[in-house]
């Protein structure tokens, strides 16, 4: 008789238990709490033991040509969803907000006064203060004329400027830039006829005229599944789509073997054993960067507004006008008397019934960030300085504030963590770890957290640091939370790991990759 081995038998008698912890199944895992299984042993520090590079997939383009989504997984693939952006040669010449970038073209959001004191102080800059001084004179004078808000927000840009000294492009040739932002010039030549008019110097129309582009973005918005196993490409889902660039960042959601998203214009649906399209249903805009949250017989997700489809058909079911935006995603509370869609929108969070759409309730809040909700608490990143981190609790069949972290930071982007009886904040340049009951403050150190949201696993924190080019260990018991040690593993700034099992998924800037997270205890 052959022998079985107990995981094969567990999945042959229990199949839904081993699938349980081995998926991830849509934005911030199976209960969108970004918590992975408990049964993993993480090693106390990767400086002994570095989590395994098990595979890499083939090429998958991200940033202005494929996003920022995140991955998902059933247990035995992986997918992903991205407006697959390619360039095609064109006649027509535009100054898009993709050639502004890359060009360099930056505007500077400060009062005109204060701008011309700096464009002052770069042209009249020494050019021999260089190096450490160099640094040394720009971080005061950034200290002496620029409040927190804007060192936030236009420090760096003035640094860049200052360090260019005479050679940074003149504002005025930035402003005349902007002003034919996405004009299409039917030709090169009516391209060098604009640029001939303008008062740029001969050197600034020859840059110009050499360096936009003579190819035109075209797009496909699609779904690829890997085999987890091994990264192949088992297929590739693919719709004519817009060229909506980086802000088209939504990841996956599967249930019952489907794959729900949203792509460049459209909100749709794949089989995910066959690769077919079963539904979709167009959208009236493009870029939408937030996930699908299938619920019951729902697809809801922010499109514009927060709007809700049938699973089985893409039929639009009701829409709420009062939350709007396209970079959040929707979740679910489980309060304990009813189930309510969380989602924040531009400067509150709202709650809303998912049987008919309409508000239940709204508060404090707002951004991208996604809340987290565990039995009668929702903790929420809000995108106001004065709210921060602000707890509710359900209360009486009634929400109330517990209580508010406020702070003063450029970013407001990541999820938070609630993690025994404790809430966790890691980003916006920073870690900290709260008292979920009261919201009293254990321990906060800075860190170089942005955008992208941390998940947990066997008990430990991992979060990106740096733009995405570290892992980050980090300890949740309180009387010792803080970093513990970091490996460098090159993700995609902007995206969020994900778990399958022990498999740690990395979307990076050209690939998927797939790592055995150290010392993994459910290994058969």
């Amino acid at each position: 008789m052959q022998n079985i081995s107990p995981a094969l038998a567990l999945s042959l008698l229990c199949p839904c238990l081993l699938s349980a912890s081995e998926s991830w199944s849509q934005w911030r895992g199976d209960n969108r709490d970004g918590k992975g299984t408990s049964a993993i042993e993480i090693s106390g520090s990767w400086e002994e033991k570095e989590p395994k590079l098990l595979w890499e997939s083939d090429l998958i383009p991200s940033q202005d040509d494929g996003g920022f989504g995140s991955l998902i997984s059933d247990g035995e693939k992986a997918y992903v969803s991205l407006v697959w952006h390619r360039d095609e040669p064109t006649e027509t010449r535009t100054i898009s907000s993709l050639f502004l970038r890359k060009f360099g073209a930056r505007k500077v959001n400060l009062p005109s006064e204060l701008v011309d004191k700096a464009e002052k102080a770069r042209i009249s800059l020494n050019p021999r203060l260089r190096g450490s001084s160099l640094d040394k004179w720009i971080e005061n004078w950034i200290d002496e004329n620029l409040d927190q808000r804007q060192k936030m927000t236009q420090g760096s840009l003035l640094a860049s400027r200052f360090k260019k000294g005479k050679l940074a492009f003149n504002l005025s040739d930035v402003d005349l830039l902007f002003s034919v932002k996405d004009k299409v010039f039917q030709s090169q030549e009516a391209l060098d006829r604009w640029i001939e008019k303008q008062p740029f110097s001969p050197g600034m129309k020859e840059k110009i005229s050499q360096s936009v582009p003579h190819t035109k973005k075209m797009a496909d918005d699609v779904v690829l599944a890997l085999d987890l196993r091994n990264g192949t490409t088992l297929w590739k889902s693919s719709l004519p789509g817009a060229p909506s660039g980086r802000s088209s960042s939504s990841t996956p959601c599967f249930l019952d073997g489907k794959i729900y998203t949203v792509g460049s214009n459209r909100i749709f649906c794949v089989d995910s054993e066959k690769g077919s399209i079963d539904w979709e249903t167009p959208l009236e805009l493009e870029g939408v960067a937030g996930s699908v949250l299938v619920h019951e017989e729902l697809v809801i997700a922010l499109v514009g507004n927060l709007r809700a489809y049938h699973r089985d058909s893409g039929k639009l079911m009701w829409t709420n006008k009062q939350v709007s935006g396209k970079s959040a995603s929707p979740t679910l509370w489980k309060t304990p008397k009813k189930d309510l869609i969380a989602c924040n929108g531009g400067k509150e969070i709202f709650l809303v019934n998912p049987k008919n759409g309409e508000t239940f309730w709204k508060g404090p809040g707002g951004g991208s960030s996604t809340p987290v909700c565990r039995d009668e608490w929702m903790l929420v990143h809000g995108k106001d300085e004065k709210v921060g981190l602000i707890a509710y609790r359900w209360e009486d069949s009634s929400v109330v504030e517990a209580w508010r972290f406020p702070k003063l930071t450029r970013r407001s982007d990541s999820s938070p963590l609630i993690h025994d009886d404790h809430a966790y904040l890691i980003g916006a340049g920073m870690r900290a770890c709260l008292e979920l009951e009261s919201g009293k403050l254990i321990r906060k150190e800075m860190g170089k957290h942005d955008i992208s949201s941390p998940i947990l696993a066997g008990g430990k924190i991992l979060a990106y640091e740096i733009n995405g080019s570290f892992l980050q260990l980090i300890e949740t018991k309180p009387e010792q939370f803080g970093a513990i040690s970091k490996v460098k593993i090159g993700a995609l700034r902007c995206t969020s790991p994900s778990l399958s099992g022990s498999k740690i998924l990395i979307r990076k800037a050209d690939r998927i990759a797939c790592y055995e997270l150290s010392g993994a205890s459910n290994q058969p």
